[in-house]
C-alpha cells in the first residue's frame, strides 16, 4: 500500500541537503503485453526527481517506469520471476505507523528521513559507520585534476580526467596482484600514443579510477614540463637507446623520459550552431536572447500557453529562447539580445578573423557584466582590431582612463556568451584557457589564433648570441594549451616559471614559454607578428635545431626534480587500446599503467566515543519498540584502536546483539587471536565477512587471508560467523553453491550466509545495467540448482514471514512489545538448512522440507486471535505443547535432530540459549536486495528496518542514507569530518602509505592452512 499518492503528487520544488529536487511528473502508462501490479513512486537516477512509478508484470518478470521530464524514461527489473514475487507478497505487513518517529514529515518521501512520522517500521537492524579509513591498497596513477589531450566524436581537447569521467559509469570491478578497483568502458574516447615512435591516436578501451590519499610526484624536467604521479606509477624513460618502463618513485636526475614533440590535428571545426550550443546557457541568458526572423509564428497555437505576449513576439518577430526550444520550428533565423539591434547568425564561422580577436581576447582582454574589453597598446594593433571588429559585424567603442591603457570594448552581449559559454574560456587571468576545440581550427585559423597571442602577451628577447620568442601568462593552463598548439605544428617550446616571491606583489606564478632555433624561424613564417616584434626580431638568419634528442614525434627530456605533495581525491589511469599500452598526459609526458595506493574519501569520518554513545542513546529512544541489534560497519571498522571500546559502549547502552562488518584481514594478522578474543569478550555476537567466491580473481579482497581468519577465531572461540558475498552478474554467480558449501565445511564457525545482489549506483546506461543486475529469485533459482536441488526455492520466504511468530509472543507474553520485522517482502528472504552429514559429503536439508511452516505459521495466527479475544494464554501454551511435534514429520526430520524440543523451548520458555541451539544445528542462508536509483520504490522506503545512525543525532533507511548520498550519506559524514591533511598531524601514519596492508600472496598461498582450508575447492 503506497502512503503517498502519486496521483496527488503536486509538482513542486523542494530543498534538501542544500539540493533542489522537483516533486512529481508524469504518470507512466502500461505497454502491450503488460500487466499492471502496482502503483508506487520513485526517483529520477539523475536528478532524484521524485515521479509517479508503475510496477508492471511482463515476459514473467516484475519491472519498475518512471518517466523524468528532463531525463526522460527509466525502466528496470523490479524482481527476476513475477510467480515468486507474488508468492511473497502474500507476507506482505498491513500498514502501521512506527511508534517512534525522531520527525514529522517535512517532505514527501524519501526527502524527509528520520525517522519520519510516515514510516512503518522501527529500527530491525542499526548500521553504524564508526570510521570511512580502511587499510586495503587499490591502484592506478594520475590525480583527477591532471590532464591528458582526448578526442571524442572528433573533436580535441585537454581534459581533466575528471571532466572526461563525469559522464561515464564506473560499474565494472577489477583486480590484478591482488589490488581492486573499479572502471568503465567509454564508447569513443581516444588519446594520443606512442606507436613505433610516431603519435597516433588509440582507442581506450577503460578508465579506472578509485579514492585516494597519501603523496604524490611532482616530475620536472629541463624544458620546463610537469607531471604529477603516484609512486608507482611507471613511466617511459631512455636507456642506452631503448625505450623502458620506469617507476615514478625510482626516477633521478639523470633519467631520459619521453615527451610529446610533434603531432597531426583535424580542422574541421569551421562552423558553430548556437542554436545548439545555447541551449546549456543559464536560463536567465535563455530569457534575454531572442531568435529573430519568427514573422510566421502561429499566435492561435501561442496564446493558449504563453498569453497575450505572444502578440507582442508576431509584432516583432521574435521570442526568448528559452521559449523557441519548446517548440524548435524550423527556419532562417537571427540571434539578439533585449532591447539591442545587434544580431548574429545562428552559424558562427570560425575564421581566421574571429581566431584572432580570441587570441586577443585571451592575453590582454577581459570579461565585464555586458561585454567583453581588450587592452590595447599599440597602435598597428588596435588598427587590426577594429578591422576584424568590421568585418565581423560587431559593435565596439574606446574606454580611455587617464593613466590607464586604452580598452577597446566589443559591445556584443552575445559575443560575451559565444566566448564564455560555448568557447568556455574562463575568466580572470589565472584561469585562462584557449578556446573549445581550438586544435580542431582549420589550419589558417589556427595561425590567427597564435597570431592574436603573440601579438598580444608575445615578447621578442634578443641578446648578442641569443634570440627567441616568448609569452608569459599567469594561467598554467594556458601555457598548457600553447604548447599542445605549437606541437600541432611541430614547433618545439621550452618554459620556465618564476616564483611569485620572486616578483614583488605578485599573487600566482608567472609561466613564460619561448621558441629559438630553428623553431623561431618556423614560428615567425607562420605567424603574422605586429610590427613592434617583427622590427625587434630583425634579420633571424640561420638558426640551430633545438639542443634536445628528437625520437620520432617524441624527444628526450632529462628530470631535473622529483618533488613530493600531499593529494586527495580520485586518481585515474587508463587501458588504451594498442601495442604499447601508452598514452600522452599532462605537459605531453608518455605514461604507462601502474599501481596506486588508495584511501576510501578525501576526508576522515570518525565518531568520536561521546558521540557515538550518544547515537546509541538516541536509538534506544526507540525501545521497548525498536531493535538491540548493532552492526558496526566502515570502513574497515578494525582500523579503530578503540573498537573494544566502541562495543563496550554499546553493550551499556542496552544492545545485546552486536555484529562486526569487516573484510577481517586485521584476524589473520599476528596478534589475530588476541584481537578476535578481546573483540568476543567485549560482547561482539557475530562477525559480517566480506567473502565474494571462493576463486581468488574474484575474491581479492581477502581470499588469501581467510583461511588464516578462521583459523584464528576457531583459537579465539568466535564461532559465529556469516559470509556475506555481494551477487554481481557476470562476475561470480557460477560461485553460489561453492560459497554456501564452504560454509557447510566450516560450520563449527560459520553460521550462515547472506547473499546480497548489487546495488547498481551511479549513471549506468540501460545495457550495462542489464548485463550486471540481478534480483533475488535469480540467486534463489541459480542455489537451486547448484545445490542439485537440495535447498529448493520453495525453501525460501520473505522477512515479515516472522511476524505472525512475534505476534503471537508479544500475545503469549500478556502484550509485552516485540521486536517486529513488518519489512517490505521485496527487501528480503531466507531460509534455514540442516547440514546432513553422510560418506559421500555435506547435504543440505532445508527445514520447510520436514516443517510444515505454513500450518505452524496459520496455527500461530489462530491462536493469536484467541488470545486477543480473552482466552487464557496458559491454555494456548499447553494446547502449542501438544500440537507442536504435529507439525513435524517425523520421517523426514534428521535422525540426530529433535526440532519439536528445540522450538518448545524457543516459543514457550522464550530461551535465548535454545535459540542458540536452533542456530548451531543450521545454516542460516539469507538475502538482502538493497535498491539503487532504477529499482527504487517509495513504498519499500517506507518499510524499510534496516537503519543507519549518525551523529546529527538521526536514523536513516539503508536506501535513502546509500541510494542518495549526497543528501544523506556524504552530507552528514563531511559535516563531522576531519581533512586529511588534519588527521595525518593528529594520528601519523593512520592513512595514507603507511597505513596500508600489503600482502605477501605466495606466502599465503603456500601455508598448510591455506591448502587445508581451500582443499577440494580450488581447481
Amino acid at each position: 500500500m503506497v502512503q503517498q499518492d502519486a496521483a496527488e503528487l503536486k509538482e513542486r520544488m523542494i530543498q534538501v541537503a542544500g539540493r533542489r529536487i522537483m516533486v512529481g511528473g508524469p504518470k507512466p502508462v502500461l505497454k502491450e503485453g503488460e500487466e499492471h501490479v502496482k502503483d508506487t513512486l520513485s526517483v529520477c537516477p539523475e536528478c532524484y526527481r521524485l515521479l509517479p512509478a508503475l510496477v508492471y508484470e511482463k515476459d514473467g518478470k516484475i519491472w519498475i517506469r518512471k518517466k523524468c521530464p528532463e531525463h526522460g524514461e527509466v525502466e528496470d527489473l523490479y524482481w527476476g520471476d513475477a510467480a515468486m514475487y507474488r508468492r511473497a507478497m502474500r507476507y506482505e505487513a498491513p500498514p502501521t505507523r512506527v511508534k517512534y518517529a525522531y520527525k514529522q514529515l517535512e517532505n514527501p518521501c524519501p526527502f524527509s528521513c528520520g525517522i519520519c512520522s510516515i514510516h512503518t517500521t522501527q529500527t530491525a537492524l542499526a548500521n553504524v559507520v564508526v570510521t570511512n579509513r580502511c587499510n586495503f591498497s587499490c591502484w592506478y596513477c594520475l590525480p583527477g585534476d591532471e590532464e591528458t589531450l582526448f578526442k571524442t566524436g572528433g573533436e580535441m581537447g585537454l581534459k581533466s580526467f575528471e571532466d572526461v569521467s563525469k559522464n561515464l559509469a564506473f560499474d565494472h570491478r577489477v583486480e590484478t596482484g591482488g589490488f581492486a578497483g573499479d572502471y568503465a568502458i567509454p564508447e569513443d574516447l581516444y588519446v594520443l600514443s606512442f606507436d613505433r615512435g610516431r603519435a597516433e591516436w588509440a582507442r581506450v578501451a577503460k578508465i579506472f579510477r578509485r579514492k585516494y590519499e597519501g603523496r604524490v610526484l611532482k616530475v620536472k624536467t629541463r624544458t620546463g614540463r610537469e607531471v604529477r604521479l603516484t609512486p608507482e606509477h611507471m613511466v617511459f624513460v631512455n636507456e642506452d637507446g631503448e625505450i623502458k618502463k620506469k617507476r615514478a618513485e625510482e626516477l633521478t636526475e639523470k633519467d631520459m623520459l619521453v615527451l610529446l614533440w610533434n603531432f597531426s590535428s583535424d580542422g574541421d571545426f569551421r562552423e558553430i550552431n548556437l542554436l545548439e550550443e545555447f541551449q546549456t546557457l543559464p536560463e536567465e541568458d535563455k530569457e534575454k536572447v531572442y531568435v529573430r526572423g519568427l514573422e510566421n509564428i502561429n499566435v492561435l497555437v501561442l496564446r493558449r500557453r504563453y498569453g497575450n505576449v505572444v502578440y507582442s513576439w508576431k509584432t516583432n518577430g521574435s521570442m526568448p529562447l528559452k521559449h523557441f526550444y519548446e517548440l524548435y520550428p524550423p527556419g532562417e533565423y537571427r540571434l539578439g539580445r533585449d532591447a539591442t539591434r545587434h544580431e548574429v547568425s545562428p552559424r558562427l564561422e570560425i575564421t581566421p578573423e574571429m581566431a584572432t580577436l580570441i587570441g586577443y581576447f585571451i592575453s590582454d582582454g577581459n570579461y565585464t557584466s555586458k561585454d567583453i574589453r581588450i587592452t590595447v597598446g599599440q597602435k598597428d594593433v588596435e588598427e587590426e582590431l577594429v578591422n576584424i571588429l568590421e568585418k565581423l559585424g560587431l559593435p565596439y567603442s574606446f574606454l580611455i582612463h587617464e593613466g590607464k591603457a586604452k580598452q577597446l570594448v566589443v559591445g556584443s552581449k552575445l559575443i560575451r556568451l559565444v566566448f564564455k559559454h560555448v568557447f568556455k574560456i574562463p575568466e580572470k587571468s589565472a584561469n585562462k584557457r584557449l578556446p573549445r576545440g581550438f586544435l580542431n581550427f582549420p589550419l589558417e585559423s589556427k595561425v590567427a589564433l597564435l597570431s592574436g597571442l603573440f601579438n598580444g602577451d608575445g615578447y621578442v628577447v634578443k641578446g648578442t648570441r641569443h634570440l627567441s620568442v616568448g609569452y608569459a601568462s599567469v594561467s598554467k593552463g594556458l601555457i598548457r594549451d600553447i604548447l599542445f598548439l605549437l606541437a600541432s605544428f611541430g614547433i618545439f617550446a621550452r618554459v620556465h616559471r618564476v616564483s611569485k616571491e620572486k616578483m614583488k606583489g605578485a599573487k600566482h606564478d608567472l609561466y613564460k614559454i619561448y621558441i629559438a632555433g630553428k623553431d623561431l624561424v618556423k614560428l615567425v613564417d607562420l605567424l603574422k607578428l605586429r610590427h613592434g616584434h617583427v622590427k625587434r626580431l630583425g634579420d633571424i638568419g640561420e638558426r640551430k635545431e633545438a639542443k634536445v634528442v628528437r625520437y620520432g614525434d617524441f624527444y628526450l627530456d632529462t628530470v631535473e626534480s622529483v618533488e613530493e605533495e600531499y593529494y586527495a581525491g580520485y586518481v585515474y589511469d587508463l587501458e588504451v587500446g594498442n601495442e604499447s599500452h601508452s598514452f600522452v598526459a599532462s605537459d605531453g609526458f608518455l605514461l604507462s599503467n601502474c599501481f596506486f595506493f588508495a584511501e576510501r574519501s578525501g576526508y576522515v569520518y570518525e565518531p568520536t566515543l561521546e558521540q557515538y554513545r550518544m547515537m546509541m542513546k538516541h536509538l534506544r529512544k526507540q525501545y521497548p519498540y525498536g531493535s538491540k541489534a548493532i552492526q558496526l560497519t566502515g570502513g574497515e571498522p578494525l582500523v579503530r584502536d578503540d573498537l573494544v571500546d566502541i562495543i563496550r559502549i554499546t553493550r551499556e547502552e542496552g544492545f545485546t546483539h552486536i555484529q562486526l562488518n569487516t573484510h577481517g584481514v586485521f584476524f589473520a594478522l599476528e596478534g589475530g587471536v588476541e584481537l578476535a578474543r578481546r573483540l568476543r569478550e567485549a560482547g561482539v555476537n557475530t562477525v559480517y565477512l566480506s567473502f565474494d567466491g571462493l576463486d581468488p580473481r574474484i575474491n581479492v579482497k581477502n581470499h588469501w587471508e581467510i583461511p588464516y581468519i578462521f583459523e584464528n577465531f576457531r583459537k579465539a572461540g568466535m564461532t559465529s560467523v556469516v559470509l556475506v558475498p555481494t551477487v554481481i552478474n557476470g562476475w561470480n554467480i557460477h560461485e553460489l553453491g561453492k560459497i554456501v558449501r564452504f560454509a557447510a565445511a566450516n560450520s563449527d564457525i560459520v553460521r550462515g550466509v547472506n547473499f546480497q545482489p548489487v546495488s547498481l549506483v551511479g549513471q549506468m546506461p540501460r545495457s550495462e545495467r542489464d548485463k550486471h543486475r540481478i534480483t533475488i529469485p535469480e540467486v534463489i533459482k541459480l542455489l537451486e540448482e547448484q545445490t542439485d536441488g537440495e535447498i529448493s526455492r520453495e525453501a525460501w520466504y520473505p522477512v515479515p514471514f516472522t511476524l505472525v511468530l512475534t505476534t503471537f509472543l508479544e500475545k503469549l507474553t500478556k502484550g509485552k512489545e516485540r521486536w517486529h520485522m513488518p519489512i517490505h517482502p521485496a527487501c528480503g528472504m531466507a531460509t534455514y538448512v540442516y547440514l546432513d552429514r553422510s560418506k559421500d559429503g555435506i547435504h543440505f536439508v532445508p527445514i520447510t522440507s520436514f516443517v510444515d511452516v505454513e500450518g505452524l505459521s496459520e496455527y500461530l495466527r489462530q491462536k493469536t486471535v484467541e488470545m486477543e479475544r480473552g482466552r487464557n494464554r496458559y491454555m494456548v501454551m499447553l494446547e502449542l505443547a501438544r500440537r507442536l511435534n504435529g507439525f513435524i514429520d517425523k520421517e523426514k526430520q534428521p535422525k540426530d535432530l529433535n526440532l519439536g524440543k528445540i522450538l518448545t523451548n524457543i516459543i514457550l520458555r522464550r530461551s535465548y540459549g535454545a535459540l542458540s541451539i536452533f542456530h548451531y544445528k543450521f545454516n542460516y542462508l539469507g538475502m538482502m536486495h538493497f535498491m539503487d536509483p532504477y529499482n527504487y520504490d517509495v513504498e519499500r522506503v517506507m518499510h524499510c528496518g534496516v537503519h543507519y545512525v549518525t551523529p546529527e543525532p538521526n536514523v536513516v533507511p539503508f536506501c535513502t542514507f546509500n541510494v542518495l548520498p549526497d543528501l544523506y550519506r556524504d552530507n552528514v559524514q563531511k559535516e563531522f569530518s576531519v581533512s586529511l591533511e588534519e588527521w595525518s598531524k593528529l594520528k601519523p601514519g593512520t592513512v595514507g602509505d603507511r597505513s596500508k596492508y600489503k600482502r605477501d600472496v605466495k606466502k599465503l598461498a603456500s601455508g598448510e592452512i591455506y591448502k587445508k582450508t581451500y582443499e577440494g575447492f580450488l581447481d
